[in-house]
């Protein structure tokens, strides 16, 4: 076992409700003394790099807890170059809190929605989102990325959502489709047209900077057959104390524990692992390593059929919480990913001739 990667997820309530998010508030929240159990049997397994996330809900309301975990680590002799990173809506951080983020090097997160941020319930919510931008970005010691939804109801905003975070010359940026419901023809159509503005505000971008911020854009030095890194090179540990391959699965099963999939993907409870991983690790590894790419099917059609697949990236969760069925994509992500790749690749030819 080998992990470059380990999430905690620190409390499942958030002060937000956004509609498009899949998980299932609670009120549990992490225990110290599971989390150091964890971290001390776990951290002979980090690589030097290892990438410690924190995650919710919203993880902030549990700040405290994060803070005590940083220090335990600290004090216990964390790898040399591990690295902290957290996932936040932003809505409370404050001076302090920045202030420690800045002390202990940490990549943020933020979930931002651009100009469909003012829609439905983060409404009131942009102008401050903009000034935390400001904030974090004048802080040297934080890495910043955003992450922004889209919805078919505020797929139109994408274009110029990006075209802002690009002006505020914001280093690192995501953007994602909301998965809990199917795309219409027309909402995919809408989606192709606001791709092609996002294209074309990169490339002038690059033009004049030479950099390509928007994820997914740059060139992906990974070739070949996509495989989900869950459960392989990384683990996570929800609030109840259970082990999953990644915070994901723990909210897929949340609700379905009496799936049969249930027993292939858990890694159990923390003191059963640590009793029983020599055992449990490669047993239920084995099966998060099938999730790649070419196991994969589109209305029962095998993805390993596709011309594409060595170019198709889909996370096997996000499709899980749509479908219903981990493994199974609907054909309309699937149209998604083929409208992503066409525009990725225009892109990457227009820029390769400037």
């Amino acid at each position: 076992m080998r992990l470059s990667a380990f999430t905690i997820v620190v409390t499942e309530a958030c002060n937000f409700n956004c509609t498009y998010c899949y998980q299932e508030k609670g009120g549990k929240s992490g225990a110290l003394p599971v989390i150091k159990r964890a971290l001390d049997f776990f951290s002979p397994f980090f690589t030097d790099d290892c990438a410690i996330n924190f995650y919710g809900g919203e993880p902030l309301l549990a700040f405290d807890l994060i803070r005590d975990t940083v220090a335990y680590l600290e004090e216990r002799g964390r790898p040399r170059q591990a690295r902290y990173s957290l996932t936040t809506n932003g809505s409370l951080l404050t001076e302090e809190i920045m202030g420690f983020f800045h002390r202990h090097r940490f990549s943020l997160m933020l979930s931002f929605d651009g100009l469909a941020q003012e829609i439905g319930r983060k409404k009131g919510t942009f102008a401050s989102s903009l000034e935390t931008i400001g904030k974090i970005l004048d802080c040297p010691g934080i890495q910043l990325e955003t992450n922004s939804v889209f919805t078919p109801e505020t797929i139109g905003y994408l274009g110029r959502s990006i075209d802002l975070l690009l002006g505020l010359s914001v280093p690192d940026i995501t953007f994602v489709l909301s998965s809990i419901r199917p795309w219409s023809a027309e909402a995919l159509a809408q989606f192709q047209g606001e791709l092609q503005q996002v294209r074309r505000s990169l490339g002038e971008f690059f033009k004049r900077t030479g950099t390509i911020p928007v994820r997914g854009f740059r060139k992906n030095p990974d070739q070949g057959v996509f495989g989900c890194f869950a459960g392989r090179d990384r683990l996570a540990l929800s609030p109840d104390g259970q082990i999953w391959g990644c915070h994901l699965f723990g909210d897929y099963f949340k609700s379905r524990e009496w799936s049969e999939d249930y027993g292939l993907f858990s890694f159990g409870r923390l003191e059963d692992f640590i009793q029983d991983h020599e055992r449990r690790y490669p047993e239920i590894s084995a099966h998060y390593a099938r999730l790649r790419t070419d196991n994969y099917s589109v209305r029962g059609w095998p993805c390993f059929l596709c011309d594409d697949l060595e170019e198709c990236r889909v996370c096997p969760m996000d499709a899980a919480f749509c479908g219903g069925e981990i493994g199974a994509i609907p054909d309309w992500m699937c149209r998604i990913n083929g409208i992503l790749r066409s525009e990725i690749r225009a892109f990457r030819q227009e820029i390769s001739i400037l």
